[in-house]
């Protein structure tokens, strides 16, 4: 994953390409901006709506809508995964060869085929002898149990790429250092996969689950936005001072993994606050489940500052730092709000918890995470970029 301090290389073109300046001027990431939400609303209306779905997620009973629901949520989740493989664990490799925009359709359509890929391999495949992952499972649980293989990933994966900075794999060349990172970082997610999601899922297990599946989702996903914010706002800050490569990983590690737990706390008390108390008094709802669709908002919108508006213009690091970190906090509230009391259901036609209030974060945000994803790294921003005057093709 790349730093917003590193936002150029995303952006600059190889040497025997053209050079390209933003299409809107200044006003270029605010349009972006604008045109990433409409795309992943429109998208979202074509694909997952329960309601206007073209392309299959249109639900009926309740059953049913919650096993498309997961379906989708499967699907997402390894299509995400399958872009962290290809755009950060492997540095667009080799689709950087390519000139744009053909070497984004083909890291887009190479993101789908894993997303397929992998959904299959666990409920179509491993499902055949373990009913866990079983695609046939009630209300998708079979789908869900595979999603969720993915959280794990994505703080192992975003973790090895974003904090580590290529540790302990720096000696290798490209691109045998990222099979390595990628292997590590497999072994990771497997070993987190067995002791905190597996259990949850399996029917012989969940009853002895060492952690339940709310607090690991919200601890999971708050490690996941410390991550992220450290990556795109902080510089990597505090464990990216210290000089000790060794020292530098460990220090990572305890503070993403124990400032997303404090985190977890954070949102929890937040939560209590900003929810409505019957739809807290629900049977349905986890204050450390919701922790998690509150922290997607988070890492939307660190994403968003982070990689469409690039590095800040203010000379102070700290001060910059500090106003980055409370634009995406304050974004991410107000979406998570706006969202859940009345756009989800209005809108987006997610089913309502009480009211007009209800949605699912996890997924949509995450479905639009997926286009700033595409947009800003495997496009490099090409859509809202123009050839310079005077550049060469």
């Amino acid at each position: 994953m790349t730093t917003s301090e590193d936002r150029a290389e995303i952006t600059a073109p190889p040497a025997e390409e053209e050079l390209r300046v933003p299409r809107f001027g200044r006003g270029t990431p605010v349009v972006a901006t604008v045109g990433i939400f409409a795309v992943s609303v429109l998208t979202w209306w074509l694909i997952g709506d329960p309601k206007w779905s073209v392309l299959g997620a249109r639900a009926g009973t309740a059953d049913d809508q919650a096993r498309k629901s997961a379906i989708v949520s499967c699907l997402l989740f390894w299509t995400i995964f399958g872009h962290i493989f290809t755009g950060f664990t492997f540095g667009n490799w080799p689709f950087s060869k390519l000139r744009q925009p053909i070497a984004g359709i083909c890291q887009v359509v190479a993101n789908l085929v894993i997303g397929v890929a992998g959904t299959a391999l666990f409920t179509s495949g491993v499902g055949h002898w373990d009913p866990t992952f079983s695609a046939a499972a009630p209300g998708g649980a079979g789908y869900l149990a595979a999603a969720f293989i993915v959280l794990i990933g994505f703080y192992a994966y975003a973790f090895a790429s974003a904090s580590l900075g290529g540790y302990p794999f720096e000696s290798l060349t490209a691109p045998l250092a990222s099979v390595a990172q990628w292997f590590a970082a497999a072994f990771v997610t497997v070993v987190g996969v067995v002791a905190l999601v597996y259990p949850n899922f399996n029917a012989h297990l969940a009853a002895s689950a060492p952690v339940g599946l709310p607090t690991t989702a919200g601890w999971v996903y708050s490690s996941i936005v410390i991550v992220i914010v450290a990556a795109m706002q902080w510089g990597n800050w505090p464990w990216g001072a210290v000089a000790s490569k060794h020292l530098r990983a460990l220090t990572a590690l305890v503070v993403t993994l124990g400032g997303g737990y404090l985190l977890m706390l954070v949102l929890r008390a937040l939560l209590q606050v900003i929810v409505p108390g019957t739809v807290k008094g629900g049977a349905t709802f986890a204050l450390d489940l919701e922790t998690a669709e509150l922290g997607v908002c988070f890492s939307l919108w660190s994403l968003i500052v982070g990689l469409v508006f690039g590095p800040s213009r203010l000379t102070s690091t700290v001060v910059a730092r500090i106003v980055r970190t409370v634009v995406v906090a304050v974004a991410a509230i107000a979406s998570y709000l706006v969202f859940m009391r009345f756009f989800a259901t209005t809108a987006l036609h997610f089913p309502a918890t009480e009211g007009s209030y209800g949605g699912n974060p996890l997924l949509w945000m995450d479905w639009t995470i997926l286009i700033v994803l595409w947009h800003s790294v495997a496009f490099g921003g090409y859509l809202t970029t123009r050839r310079a005057a005077g550049s060469h093709r």
